[in-house]
């Protein structure tokens, strides 16, 4: 780098943060003398380039080492967009490396390429445009940030699990669905893209590893000073993966039923009394977020079972615009969406006396292969609402995973739809007897787990 043309010293760390902080606020138009990116509609990456060439005037290489190598610092550039709610989110997953399968299977998390990369970032967020030219994004933070110590726990765990499925051979069975902050992302020019992996001869997807987009929201809102609230924990427990640290806080209520717990916190009767209970359980006050939840992009969800161990209720998702369904393919569906959510459920058990005690709880995400099941509903729904039979729902003896049926006050309160008088109000739900069986089967993991850790 020719050092004589920048206005930073690239052997001092605060200096290059602080020169990055001066593009806060502003675009790259307003302070280089460049007038458009060309064809930054067919290359990713053009405005981290255009800030990495145009701002801090080094040259784009693939050199493996930080980007300002005298210090240490690697800088990444990330879009937010605003959602249908106006608030600012990450438009997408951060990516940190490329994963080599035969030479992950020989490192230790704390050795490894990936811990390297993302031990000390310059993070600099903009706010993404649609239909905008790169060089006129407003860049809206640019701060320095590392893993914070309550979170190494959790992605070393979830670096680990990924590559124990290198390690037995099944790179190509990795999925976004096997771990809550870090993922291994994939990462080729198309889909049809293969490599080797060590211990197998079947082909798997490149992938690199990522923060996840959840993750990174959670990070930039803490940045922007828009943080929520963390779990507290004590010296003892900052190396507990989350699930661990949610289960030691629950697991002092097992036993109690849903009255005994909103008596002990002085939580009135109320329609989310045990979403409320679980606030309690966890520290954090009944109008905040859960930091932790934020991250992994986990949703808490009551599930009262019933004594044949059958939830109580099917779970419901929001109700449906029936225009939407009928124009929105399934991977853009809110529903799809919603099934790639990770679920904390928080169970309740009906004892002999009628009562609802909590139990267990059960962190869960619809299978892959079932996915495909939720799939064929959402179509089979679309075509009743084209054919202009919106009125003929999805029935549960149709689908393993789904049905659609009506939530709505009464039969007047309705929706429009594109090919018929307005239609009451409907929504997808999931069906009791899967949940049942998918709870079942998560317990039965969970206690093989809990077992082997005890035996070990």
């Amino acid at each position: 780098m020719n050092n004589s043309n920048i206005d930073y010293d690239i052997s001092d760390e605060q200096s290059i943060i602080e020169y990055a902080s001066k593009l806060v606020g502003h675009s790259l138009r307003e302070v280089t003398d460049v007038e458009a990116l060309a064809d930054h509609k067919k290359r990713r990456g053009a405005f981290g380039n255009a800030v990495e060439e145009l701002y801090f005037k080094y040259p784009i290489n693939s050199d493996l080492n930080p980007d300002f190598a005298e210090v240490g610092l690697e800088l990444k550039t990330t879009p937010m967009k605003e959602n249908k709610k106006g608030d600012l989110v990450a438009k997408e997953r951060l990516v940190i490396t490329m994963i080599d399968y035969n030479k992950v299977v020989n490192e230790t998390f704390e050795d490894s390429h990936f811990l390297g990369k993302s031990s000390n970032i310059l993070l600099m967020a903009y706010k993404y445009e649609k239909g905008a030219n790169p060089i006129d994004y407003k860049v809206i933070l640019a701060n320095k940030w590392n893993i914070p110590i309550e979170d190494y726990a959790q992605i070393k765990q979830d670096w680990e699990t990924v590559v124990a499925k290198i390690q037995s051979g099944h790179a190509e069975d990795i999925s976004g669905s096997d771990t809550l902050y870090l993922e291994a992302c994939t990462k080729a020019a198309n889909s049809s893209v293969r490599t080797t992996q060590p211990y197998s001869n079947v082909p798997a997807k490149p992938r690199a590893w990522a923060f996840k987009a959840s993750y990174m929201t959670t990070i930039e809102k803490q940045m922007l000073g828009n943080g929520a609230s963390q779990i507290k924990r004590n010296e003892s427990e900052q190396k507990l993966s989350l699930i661990d640290l949610l289960y030691k806080r629950f697991k002092p209520y097992f036993g109690k039923t849903e009255d005994q717990l909103a008596a002990e916190f002085n939580i009135s009767k109320s329609k989310d009394k045990c979403a409320r209970i679980t606030k309690h359980i966890l520290g954090i006050a009944e109008d905040q977020k859960i930091e932790e939840f934020e991250k992994a992009g986990i949703k808490p969800k009551t599930m009262r079972l019933k004594s044949n161990g059958v939830p109580k209720e099917s779970v419901s998702f929001k109700v449906f615009d029936y225009f939407k369904v009928a124009e929105e393919p399934f991977e853009e569906s809110d529903l799809y969406h919603d099934l790639l959510c990770k679920y904390l459920f928080v169970i309740y058990r009906e004892n002999s006396a009628g009562d609802f005690v909590l139990s267990n709880i059960l962190l869960w995400q619809m299978p892959d292969s079932d996915l495909l099941f939720a799939e064929q509903c959402y179509l089979q729904m679309q075509k009743n609402i084209k054919a202009g039979r919106a009125d003929i729902s999805v029935k549960a003896s149709e689908n393993k995973c789904c049905h659609v049926r009506p939530h709505a006050r009464n039969k007047l309160d309705t929706k429009p739809q594109p090919y018929g008088k307005p239609e009451v109000k409907k929504c997808f739900w999931l069906n009791s007897s899967y949940l049942a069986e998918e709870i079942s089967e998560g317990l039965s993991l969970k206690d093989q787990v809990d077992l082997l850790g005890y035996l070990n």
